[in-house]
């Protein structure tokens, strides 16, 4: 769907501004759906033509609008190519901000997530995106170098995110040993514990206790 909706969206389909009962007859049904389908090519090239109006939206009127702003067609370039450098060459702002430089690097980002941080006490930018994301190097470059201050550098920064889990092996270099005696100081109490069985005495043994050590 295109992002310019003010004309009709949907397929045409004639026969739901007319009484329900006349598509009951074949033949009416038939014209109808025919002149459906001919009223909907129509709507569908009047919104191809609409499109080429607006450079996020052209496609075969893109060489229109380069030839506006002087720039050399070149056709084995991709669509989204193309609308980064003629949305750039038609901007020309007064005066270059970190709005401005954000807003012409995403241009040439596929995820539209990059952005500027700025050392202004050094004299430079950093432009900053995630791996994978630029169109065209050599197009954003260039864009930055048409646009940017000639006392201001910059550097092109990937940002690489990801979930790690790191194991770490090695030999034990220091250790300390530890060495705990047993005491030697014990002692022996004799007990004397009978064992009963139903109420009646059927042995008799010693319980011997020993205490001491650790």
């Amino acid at each position: 769907m295109s992002d310019h909706n003010w004309m009709r969206q949907s397929i045409v389909d004639i026969l739901q501004y007319l009484p329900a009962f006349l598509a009951h007859s074949q033949q009416f049904k038939a014209a109808n759906d025919a002149d459906s389908k001919e009223h909907d090519a129509i709507r569908i090239d009047l919104q191809d033509v609409l499109d080429q109006f607006y450079v996020k939206s052209a496609t075969w009127g893109l060489e229109r609008w380069e030839d506006l702003c002087g720039i050399s067609t070149d056709k084995t370039l991709s669509d989204s190519v193309r609308r980064s450098t003629i949305i750039a060459k038609l901007q020309n702002p007064s005066s270059v901000t970190e709005v401005f430089l954000t807003n012409l690097i995403n241009g040439y980002i596929a995820d539209q997530q990059g952005y500027i941080i700025s050392y202004p006490s050094e004299y430079r930018i950093e432009v900053l995106y995630h791996g994978g994301q630029i169109t065209d190097y050599e197009k954003l470059r260039t864009a930055i170098s048409t646009y940017i201050p000639a006392h201001i550098g910059y550097k092109l920064v990937t940002i690489t995110t990801a979930d790690l889990n790191y194991h770490g092996a090695g030999t034990v270099q220091c250790y300390r040993k530890n060495i705990v005696d047993m005491s030697v100081k014990y002692n022996i109490n004799v007990d004397d514990s009978p064992s009963y069985i139903a109420g009646v005495v059927v042995h008799n043994y010693k319980l011997i206790k020993i205490s001491g050590g650790q």
